[in-house]
């Protein structure tokens, strides 16, 4: 449990640092060539060091319809992705995986995008996502017990109380 001055407790802050959203007002991710197939794919949030294996078809240079992507940070396997890809991005229903946690719904831009169920070490969240965010309504359950509510960015507000999911508690004010 946390405490910022002038609030109640923070009841939950669980983000997940490969994964972590950054606020963004432009398009930030690029393009990464899988060495092996020289297939492009989409990385909504790219880090030095980061490289890609994709299997599945490749038109134009872009990673196109079902398949798979696995992707490497310097060498070291740390998220899979499965689903449907246009252009190099993964969209539609997909599953996505990293070693502290999981989604699995629709995604945009291989982002979270629409309905879908995210689970990050002891917190799940069911509900709506939009830019990889919970933004809708939704439910995190967790240890601290079950919230539901109208997620906005990441945030839910009840009064004092200010709840996060997959982003930093200094996300909500």
């Amino acid at each position: 449990m946390k405490r910022r001055a002038g609030t109640a407790p923070l009841l939950l802050s669980a983000w997940l640092s490969s994964y972590a959203t950054p606020s963004q007002a432009a398009e930030v991710g690029a393009f990464v060539v899988d060495p092996d197939a020289g297939c492009k794919v989409w990385n909504p949030h790219p880090v030095a060091g980061e490289t890609a294996k994709w299997t599945g078809a490749c038109v134009n240079g872009l990673a196109q319809g079902a398949g798979s992507l696995q992707w490497l940070r310097d060498g070291k396997a740390f998220e899979k992705d499965d689903g449907e890809w246009d252009r190099g991005r993964q969209t539609g229903r997909g599953m996505q995986n990293w070693k502290t946690g999981s989604y699995d719904g629709g995604l945009l831009d291989g982002e979270p995008h629409g309905h879908g169920v995210m689970t990050l070490q002891s917190a799940r969240y069911v509900g709506e996502f939009r830019k990889g965010k919970p933004n809708g309504e939704g439910t995190v359950t967790s240890l601290q017990g079950a919230f539901s509510g109208t997620w906005k960015d990441g945030c839910l507000t009840r009064g004092k109380q200010k709840i996060t999911f997959a982003v930093s508690s200094d996300t909500c004010r």
